[in-house]
């Protein structure tokens, strides 16, 4: 992650996080990144789902989100697995704010007015990793669905 960040603000200088937050936007903006990415369309919709969605939980600026998303997208093209975007979610939040991820990512699925079966399996997949129950992964698509009409 250091590499991505020398990389985006060309500095020589590593950057060290004191904190775990900018770890975990990083983790969800990439999840919701994902999410959109699942159609292989890359719809508008979709990428001010992610801006809302992040400006709300993280409190960003709408450059700051903008860059997040930046961030998020090259971790995201060079991340082999779900790992190290789930992992900091296990440590940092609490169930019911895991739960509330899932649905973030729902919005962000629902956002263009379909899901997408590819779409609906990652974030089957996030549930699964990060420790949401089935029934709490339909609530949360319940939910969202409710949020978005």
């Amino acid at each position: 992650m250091l590499k991505i960040f020398k990389k985006i603000l060309g500095d020589s200088t590593p950057v060290i996080s004191k904190s775990k937050e900018p770890d975990i936007a990083l983790a969800v903006t990439a999840l919701m990144v994902q999410v959109m990415q699942q159609d292989d369309q890359l719809n508008a919709s979709e990428y001010d789902a992610i801006m809302q969605g992040i400006q709300s939980r993280f409190s960003l600026s709408e450059t700051a989100a903008k860059q997040q998303i930046k961030l998020a997208i090259q971790a995201s093209d060079q991340a082999n697995d779900l790992h190290q975007f789930t992992a900091p979610l296990i440590k940092t939040y609490s169930a019911q704010e895991r739960i509330d991820i899932i649905r973030q990512l729902w919005l962000v699925a629902m956002a263009d007015k379909h899901i997408d079966p590819y779409e609906e399996a990652l974030i089957r997949k996030v549930a699964e990793l990060i420790g949401v129950h089935h029934h709490q992964f339909i609530d949360a698509k319940i939910q969202a669905k409710e949020t978005a009409q």
